[in-house]
């Protein structure tokens, strides 16, 4: 923390935070600028992210991120007035510059959380460029600019130390006749320890004018042996061009507690004199009537630590409901008459209630984990227009049902697999401008991110509308890698041969670019998925295009699961996963080669014994006897049954995640704990079903 002028690190979180969400901002609206080079509105968003991001990063000590964000904004500020014109190289160096920003701002991160080395990029190149860029495409100064005051600007005592950049800022505005306040601001040792984070003054600034600067002075040379962890060694500064009178920017500042203000009206040819001065002084005293508070905002920021910690415990919680319950059970199997009898019965009106308060608290928290999957979604068309002019083709992105939503969790997981997806749609799948047109298509291919719910179910989906994958090519690559013999490709349907794109390895690209085309990237995307609990399929036509599809639950902490008995074990199976349960007789079972299956209503479902699956134990046993309870299961756009020993009951489950020595159990995703205090494995349908194929071959 050492390289920050201030010391808690609460106020360079909620930077980070405040910054990530500008640059979401401002790439969206650099896209919408291509489309729409003359849209004062869209320019003018683009200029507040960037002055924000300059402004809070100044307040910070963060030299490096203020100085690239300054001439970004300058850069922004000419093309909104005019002074320069849109042009292709400008729009290049502007994404550049936000690129660069993210990696300054990213620094901070790092080294705030120690969490890696700094990139610490030099910028000085950057700077130049945007400089020339700057002074190539501006209209000749304002005639009073040559009257402005230099380097060697007169300014009051308290403000000596102002950095080149501010300077520069006084300068230009000065010099075109302007007015400015500067505010130095002492933080007070009550200041430590509240809930007041100095960044609210930059908003507070742009109520009564525009924030022109913000930075730090240092109150002299560092003294480490005067050291007092309650004294702050720097004061804060903002430079604003006010739109109300000096009355009025300190009416508005003079209600902020733990602080001493000292204002400084600056204007063209001299400086404020020094009897205002010290009435400014005496107006800014901390014991003045605090200003009308603003409406504050109905949202708060909660970190993702705390949101976990609470779901932690509301799992808990449930935990404890399902033992409870089980208590309950066992005494009204035992106790019906008597006083004792009355009790268990009050006993149990009670767990009802508790079964209804923890749904709710449940629910609650699952409520606030959930974010619109438009948080990912905002970062892939930069993404897929840079994929695009890196190829020489033309690529539309289209995002359908942005709001909906997903565990805040998975939206962190998910990234990954969509970006290999989308580089794969613009890769392998859309075509070049040429052989679109050849083919009778738009030039312009696209690609459509879409996001739905089903049931407990989020689906997504990324479908391309290019060259679509040809089965035929996917059976001879896979036989050409020795991934399966000759017979067994051609026995293969065509869709199981498509979804040979997700083997480890497997690649039809000719070359390797730097988009795609080294063999690696589906088996990343389908075992990235499949923790998640998830699962993923695609679909393709020759001539028409493809669509990945990845079916995800609503949350990784707790889902509502069927449990059943195998081989003298119980199991859960995710309730996403079942589509129904039967009880089948078994002179009805048939054997096709070396699979079971049943007729489902004019259906040939394949079956296996979940017990033979999970090898858990040897059986030699006939299908005769009683009826066989049967599970039919779906994943990934298959379908098959599972036999079992018997059914139990639906319940919600707690996912535990298992040791890393079980991580590798083959059809097990988790465990969780029962009420009597033992433990059920999970079952991972796609895994099941993977292992069904398998075991017919």
């Amino acid at each position: 923390m050492s390289n920050f002028a201030m010391d808690d690190p609460s106020f360079y979180e909620d930077f980070l935070v405040e910054a990530q969400e500008h640059f979401e901002l401002i790439e969206q609206n650099f896209l919408s600028l291509e489309e729409n080079p003359g849209d004062l509105d869209i320019l003018n968003a683009i200029f507040r992210s960037v002055h924000t991001i300059k402004g809070a990063s100044g307040f910070l000590g963060l030299a490096k991120v203020q100085a690239l964000a300054h001439i970004g904004e300058n850069i922004l500020d000419d093309l909104r007035k005019g002074r320069m014109a849109l042009r292709e190289d400008v729009m290049e160096l502007l994404f550049e510059t936000v690129d660069a920003l993210k990696v300054l701002v990213n620094d901070v991160g790092l080294t705030l959380r120690k969490q890696g080395q700094p990139a610490d990029p030099d910028t000085s190149d950057l700077i130049a460029r945007l400089e020339a860029l700057r002074g190539g495409g501006a209209v000749p100064s304002h005639p009073a600019a040559e009257e402005a005051p230099s380097a060697d600007l007169a300014l009051p005592a308290e403000l000596a130390l102002l950095d080149e950049v501010g300077r520069g800022v006084l300068v230009d505005l000065l010099g075109k006749g302007g007015a400015a306040m500067a505010l130095r601001i002492e933080l007070l040792p009550g200041l430590l320890g509240t809930a007041f984070n100095p960044l609210s003054m930059l908003s507070m600034a742009d109520l009564v004018g525009t924030l022109l600067h913000s930075g730090h002075l240092l109150k002299g040379e560092p003294d480490l042996d005067a050291f007092e962890a309650d004294q702050f060694p720097f004061d804060l500064l903002l430079l604003i061009q006010p739109s109300e009178s000096p009355e009025g920017v300190q009416k508005l500042f003079n209600g902020v507690k733990h602080v001493r203000i000292h204002y400084h009206l600056l204007e063209p040819g001299r400086c404020t004199p020094p009897q205002a001065q010290a009435e400014l002084g005496r107006k800014a005293a901390p014991d003045k009537p605090a200003a009308p508070e603003k409406a504050g905002s109905d949202t708060i920021r909660v970190s993702q630590a705390k949101l976990d910690a609470f779901m932690n415990t509301v799992a808990e919680l449930i935990i404890s409901k399902t033992m409870i319950n089980h208590l309950v059970e066992r005494f009204e199997s035992e106790v019906t008459e008597g006083p004792a009898g009355d009790l268990v019965k009050e006993l149990r009106k009670s767990s009802v209630y508790l079964d209804q308060v923890s749904k709710e608290i449940q629910a609650s928290v699952l409520g606030i984990r959930m974010v619109p999957v438009k948080t990912i979604f905002a970062k892939f068309p930069r993404m897929l227009r840079d994929l695009a002019k890196a190829s020489g083709k033309k690529i539309e992105l289209q995002m359908i049902g942005e709001d909906t939503e997903i565990d805040k969790s998975l939206i962190e997981e998910l990234s990954d697999p969509l970006i290999h997806l989308i580089r794969n749609s613009a890769d392998h799948g859309v075509e070049s401008p040429e052989s679109r047109l050849a083919a009778g298509k738009p030039e312009t291919g696209t690609v459509i991110l879409r996001a739905r719910h089903e049931g407990d179910t989020v689906i997504v989906e990324i479908e391309d509308d290019g060259k679509g994958i040809d089965p035929a090519v996917i059976r001879a690559k896979a036989v050409e890698k020795g991934l399966l013999t000759p017979d067994r490709a051609e026995q293969m349907t065509d869709e199981e041969a498509i979804n040979l794109v997700f083997l480890p390895g497997f690649s039809t690209a000719a070359k390797v670019t730097d988009i795609s085309g080294r063999g690696v990237g589906m088996d990343v995307v389908r075992s990235n998925v499949r923790k998640l609990n998830g699962n993923v399929s695609v679909q393709s036509v020759v001539g028409k295009g493809s669509v990945f599809t990845l079916r995800l639950p609503l949350t990784l902490a707790i889902i509502d699961a069927l449990l059943m008995k195998a081989g003298g074990q119980v199991f859960a199976l995710p309730g996403t996963a079942v589509e129904e349960t039967l009880l089948v007789p078994p002179e009805t079972v048939s054997h096709l080669t070396r699979r079971k299956a049943i007729n489902l209503r004019g259906e040939v479902l394949g079956v296996t014994r979940l017990r033979e699956l999970l090898q858990f134990q040897e059986t030699d046993e006939d299908l005769e006897g009683e009826e066989l309870p049967v599970v039919v299961l779906s994943a990934g756009g298959r379908r098959m049954g599972l036999i079992v020993d018997a059914f139990m009951r639906r319940q919600e489950m707690v996912i535990k995640p298992l040791a890393s020595y079980l991580a590798s159990l083959p059809g097990i995703s988790g465990a969780s704990v029962m009420g009597d205090g033992g433990v059920v494995l999970i079952l991972d349908p796609a895994e099941l079903l993977a292992l069904a194929v398998q075991e017919a071959l």
